[in-house]
């Protein structure tokens, strides 16, 4: 068994969620049992017992119904689980657990996005559909896991659904989603959640050579070294574009020139934090300009941006075509926030955001 010597306390403590948990689990089909189970074996994992052993065994020493439920749940996501001892009725997915096979494979396209998907039946004709997201290439690497009924494929098929299935051989389907598991470096919390019910339903189809995701923590990058002379000539070019900036709100601006000139990345989300090593200051100052000069109801999205940036006079780079799309996912990132602090309504510029935008970047450049 795993020595957990150090999280005693702590698997004490999800010991006790779990039978907390486990009266409501009993009135859930098999599929999402198997699911709960497959997020308390990743909570387990955490305390560094990623079989789920040492959480077995308190359970399997625990005289109850609500432990004898968690464990025909993990059962279902688990080898080598204990028999549950019943001292009451089991709940009626307890005969299911652990006999769904594989009825079908498919590959799911929307515009660039790329899924797969595999519907399995059980023992008493029950279907569920697990989905995978499949992201970049090359390797191809495992986004959202995600559990769905067994009537979603035919509700993709439905003609304003705008998804296009295709079937694929199973086999060749589960050995790319085992490669792209073995390449995930940060699973999405969804794939460590599910990883266990995912990889106990490829082993239906295939022999996995992957391991249960794991949450892993995020290492945060090092908040970018400003250059003081870049800051000054900037400040400079903005108020001799746009004027001395009007006085706002000093939160405000601070919410918006925490994007531009962040003093710590904590905060931020992942997206914003990649956005904010993506833009320069070339990049703020053009896309500012050109948008306040454009005025209150201008249109404010990525593309928008990065013409603002090319055709802004007082800057004399421009975005080259091979990264205007990552560009414009970064200024998509910041036109969110901005959406989310009154800057932009519908699309457009606010005549807040006219006000805030020059005097936000002002404030980061000082």
């Amino acid at each position: 068994m795993t020595d957990l010597s150090d999280s005693h306390d702590a698997l004490a403590g999800l010991v006790e969620e779990v039978l907390v948990q486990a009266d409501e689990i009993a009135a859930l089909d098999a599929p999402r049992a198997e699911a709960w189970g497959s997020d308390i074996a990743a909570m387990a994992a955490e305390l560094g017992d990623p079989r789920g052993d040492a959480l077995m065994a308190a359970l399997a020493a625990t005289d109850s119904g609500a432990a004898a439920i968690a464990l025909a749940a993990l059962a279902g996501v688990l080898e080598d689980a204990p028999e549950p001892t019943w001292t009451s009725d089991p709940p009626a997915w307890a005969a299911v657990v652990g006999t769904s096979r594989c009825e079908g494979a498919w590959t799911l396209r929307s515009g660039p996005s790329t899924s797969i998907a595999f519907r399995f039946v059980d023992a008493v004709d029950g279907r569920h559909v697990i989905t995978i997201d499949i992201i970049g290439e090359s390797p191809e690497t495992v986004g959202e896991v995600l559990l769905g009924p067994g009537e979603l494929l035919d509700a993709l098929e439905e003609d304003d659904a705008q998804v296009e299935i295709q079937s694929a051989d199973a086999a060749d389907l589960a050995r790319r989603c085992d490669a792209a598991l073995a390449a995930t470096a940060r699973p999405p919390m969804s794939a460590v959640v599910n990883g266990r019910l995912l990889l106990r339903r490829l082993a239906t189809v295939i022999e996995p050579t992957s391991s249960a995701p794991v949450l892993v923590e995020e290492e945060l990058p090092t908040v970018p070294e400003r250059d003081p002379e870049d800051d000054a000539y900037a400040l400079d070019v903005l108020r001799r574009a746009l004027g001395d900036s009007p006085r706002v709100d000093p939160d405000l601006s601070s919410a918006v020139a925490a994007l531009v000139a962040p003093r710590d990345l904590g905060p931020l989300t992942a997206a914003q934090r990649d956005a904010v090593l993506i833009l320069e200051w070339a990049d703020w100052l053009g896309a500012v300009i050109g948008l306040v000069r454009a005025g209150a109801g201008a249109t404010v999205d990525g593309a928008a941006l990065v013409d603002h940036v090319n055709r802004c006079p007082e800057v004399t780079t421009s975005i080259p075509k091979a990264d205007r799309d990552r560009i414009e996912w970064a200024f998509e990132t910041v036109v969110q926030t901005w959406g989310e602090l009154g800057l932009v309504e519908d699309g457009t510029l606010t005549e807040l955001g006219a006000e805030v935008l020059p005097a936000a970047l002002a404030a980061a450049w000082r």
